[in-house]
């Protein structure tokens, strides 16, 4: 399945990411590659004393850090359209396929959130400024966040729909009932 770019837009709204963001976000850009690549190193090496990631990493951590860059600086590129979308709805899907459980993409997350949020305290000195920047951070986070999520719940759909062959209506209708 494509990834859902109606359900995107409608997720930016409800996240309040606009274009005021965006400018905060690209402002950010000299920030993240300032601590981009010390924020990378810390978490590789977090990942790597992790017993469940590091054996996902193993003999590949350069090629990821690089990778990771990437993905950090696209994070402030103020750029949010459709090939964002696309980029992040594969992302998850490569976290899924090397069978990265979901809770270490919350972890990772929350890891990153705060590291950059103290690198932009460190930069900026004006408090609403920091703020401002911050939660607009925050927000792109939680909305990759959101999109990595979507493609676990995508998967696991159609595994459940290949394995079962029930269409994937009926599972999706069976998961909304609910528990009494």
């Amino acid at each position: 399945m494509p990834p859902p770019v109606e359900l995107f837009e409608r997720l930016k709204a409800f996240v309040g990411l606009d274009a005021a963001d965006a400018k905060n976000l690209e402002s950010l850009q000299p920030i993240a590659e300032k601590y981009g690549p010390g924020v990378t190193g810390d978490l590789y090496r977090r990942l790597g004393e992790v017993p469940e990631t590091a054996k996902l990493i193993e003999g590949r951590v350069d090629a990821l850090k690089r990778t990771h860059r990437e993905w950090l600086r696209a994070l402030v590129s103020g750029d949010y359209g459709p090939a964002y979308l696309e980029s992040r709805w594969r992302i998850g899907l490569a976290h899924v396929r090397i069978g990265l459980d979901p809770v270490w993409v919350e972890s990772v997350m929350s890891f990153i959130r705060t590291a950059m949020t103290e690198a932009i305290a460190k930069e900026i000195s004006d408090p609403a400024e920091i703020a401002s920047k911050a939660a607009s951070f925050t927000r792109i986070c939680d909305l990759d966040l959101a999109v990595i999520n979507l493609s676990y719940a995508e998967d696991r759909l159609e595994r459940i729909t290949a394995f079962t062959g029930m269409k994937r209506t009926l599972i999706e209708n069976i998961i909304r009932i609910p528990k009494k």
